[in-house]
């Protein structure tokens, strides 16, 4: 997920985070799309929660019928704030191919309309080349860039400080809709994400109820709430110098469908991602969710 999961990459929804600050193989750009995909499936909070309820929760990624690695994910919930953290490398074969790896946190407050985050931050590294990120936020949201390695402006143009106001980070966004699921029941909500280094809106859409049918590689069978996510730039693009290839890879990222579903994955509890879909140039990309606990 370029991100080294929301590090450098706007998390378009799907996979996206992995590689996007280094130039990388051609045949691993399967990697650029896992970061999202798997922050849209980081643990997070809802307001209705006990404050002393936590989750531990596993994700398997699989890539054209592959299973490539997994993602441990946690979460704090309180009845009014949250804390939620994934973490997630490359290892066996393909850590020796692929050196990578990711660990992304964001904690803040839930009131008003959206989560109003407190810190984020975003840190990994490709090959040893360190992703450094972490966003601070004053009491009245608004995010400050406190890390940052690289700098932004050395790949990307300035994110202007008018366009950060009223944003969250990527992981707070995906807070925002699950709260929306345990308040409304729908996914229909459009979130203003800042990652420290893109500006761009993450819109989610209710796509309809859906069943998911068991099957090995999940812990979770039932009902679900399916959403469509799309991203959608609006300022931190790539420098002209790398404009052009990059360019036309996002506009791909933009096209590709990401359904996401929602559901309790413990009985009584709050939601959590349980499964993710997309497509990818290697194939069909399906995320799971593998093991959960109550912590």
């Amino acid at each position: 997920m370029e991100i080294l999961v929301g590090q450098d990459v706007p998390t378009h929804i799907a996979l996206t985070i992995a590689a996007r600050s280094v130039e990388r193989p051609t045949d691993m750009r399967m990697f650029r799309c896992l970061p999202f995909a798997l922050l849209a499936i980081a643990p997070t909070t809802v307001a209705t929660a006990n404050p002393a309820q936590g989750l531990s929760l596993t994700y398997a990624v699989h890539v054209g019928g592959v299973h490539v690695l997994d993602a441990d994910a946690e979460m704090a919930l309180g009845a009014n704030g949250y804390r939620a953290g994934l973490k997630m490398q490359t290892d066996g074969f393909l850590g020796r191919v692929a050196q990578w790896k990711t660990d992304v946190r964001a904690q803040g407050l839930l009131s008003g309309a959206l989560p109003q985050p407190r810190q984020f931050t975003a840190h990994g590294s490709w090959r040893d080349q360190p992703r450094m990120t972490t966003v601070d936020y004053t009491p009245d949201g608004t995010p400050t860039l406190t890390l940052a390695n690289p700098e932004p402006e050395k790949d990307r143009e300035p994110v202007p400080v008018n366009l950060r106001l009223g944003t969250v980070d990527p992981v707070s966004a995906i807070v925002a809709v699950l709260d929306q699921v345990a308040k409304k029941g729908d996914c229909d909500i459009t979130v203003p994400v800042y990652d420290g280094r893109q500006r761009y809106d993450l819109v989610f859409a209710t796509q309809g109820p859906a069943t998911l049918e068991a099957t090995d590689l999940s812990v979770y069978a039932g009902p679900a709430t399916a959403c469509t996510v799309k991203y959608k730039p609006v300022a931190g693009r790539w420098k002209e110098n790398r404009q052009r290839d990059r360019d036309r890879e996002g506009a791909k990222r933009k096209d590709i469908p990401v359904t996401l579903y929602i559901a309790p994955a413990i009985a009584g509890g709050t939601p959590v991602p349980v499964r993710l879909e997309m497509d990818s140039p290697l194939g069909a990309v399906k995320v799971h969710l593998s093991t959960v606990k109550a912590v």
